[in-house]
């Protein structure tokens, strides 16, 4: 029987990867060699499985990671058939989070795994701010801006990726942002924009947004000079301020046919690696 004529996401099992469940973190390196490398052919666009690995097991400056796989019998490592990872972080020290790398087996994609994979890991999320007695504030995804990247220069036509997204929930942030650095020697990210998703079906205000863009600065502060003090920090800040936020009447969007999105908008944080385009950012 053809793979794709028999798959019903609705029937696909997600789990967490946690520090220490041996089983899980085998299924996890299975999809990185499987999946994720082939999603990210190029070296320096993705991460290591060895600085992944070690980053869930010590988080560095707070950010604490949730890695989500998506397949059947995840349980049994005997049985188990993975068809996605997926990445998102966790700013403890703001409590906010950021969707990050999605990669889905050819296979599996168009199918609707990746919503299914956005809504696993803002429940990831939410659990981890509520370890610490914390309430996630908000969840934001960085994606390569259709004004400022053509779709020749990026994997997927920014358009229809920031379109997808909205389909999946999430909503645009009208404010300027300027990636942060991700490591030293590297140089910020002007190409994107920032899209919120909703909790508890409501999207942030301003404070959680602004939440965000200070967590993931004060993660990155590679200069010599206090991001608090970074002119684009302050910009965004301001401009998140003057706006206002999504506000408490914010109706989310209404659900669409499932679709997948290749796993490429922006460059994600803190610790995993620039992508497509030639700026070398992404979020996926």
């Amino acid at each position: 029987m053809n793979r794709q004529n028999s798959f019903n996401a609705v029937s696909a099992e997600t789990k967490v990867v946690k520090a220490g469940d041996e089983a899980a973190i085998a299924l996890m390196r299975r999809a990185y060699h499987d999946i994720y490398v082939p999603a990210f052919p190029i070296e320096d666009e993705r991460d290591s499985l060895d600085k992944i690995e070690s980053r869930l097991q010590n988080p560095v400056n707070g950010v604490k990671r949730v890695i989500l796989l998506a397949g059947k019998h995840l349980d049994d490592p005997d049985k188990a058939v993975v068809y996605g990872i997926s990445i998102a972080y966790y700013y403890s020290t703001h409590q906010a989070g950021l969707l990050a790398y999605n990669a889905i087996a050819p296979e599996y994609q168009q199918m609707g795994l990746g919503r299914l994979m956005v809504q696993g890991r803002i429940k990831g999320l939410e659990e981890l701010a509520a370890e610490s007695g914390q309430a996630l504030k908000s969840v934001i995804i960085e994606v390569n801006d259709p004004a400022k990247i053509k779709p020749e220069d990026d994997s997927m036509d920014p358009a229809k990726r920031v379109a997808l997204f909205e389909k999946w929930g999430a909503r645009k942030i009208p404010a300027p942002y300027a990636q942060p650095a991700l490591a030293e020697g590297q140089e910020k990210c002007h190409t994107v924009m920032l899209m919120a998703y909703p909790l508890d079906g409501k999207y942030p205000q301003a404070e959680g947004v602004k939440a965000f863009v200070e967590g993931i600065y004060a993660a990155n502060n590679n200069g010599p000079v206090d991001y608090r003090a970074d002119p684009d920090f302050r910009a965004t800040q301001a401009a998140i301020d003057a706006w206002g936020g999504f506000g408490p009447d914010a109706a989310v969007l209404p659900a669409a046919k499932p679709d997948f999105a290749p796993a490429a908008p922006a460059r994600p944080a803190a610790a995993l690696p620039p992508a497509a385009p030639k700026p070398k950012n992404k979020q996926k």
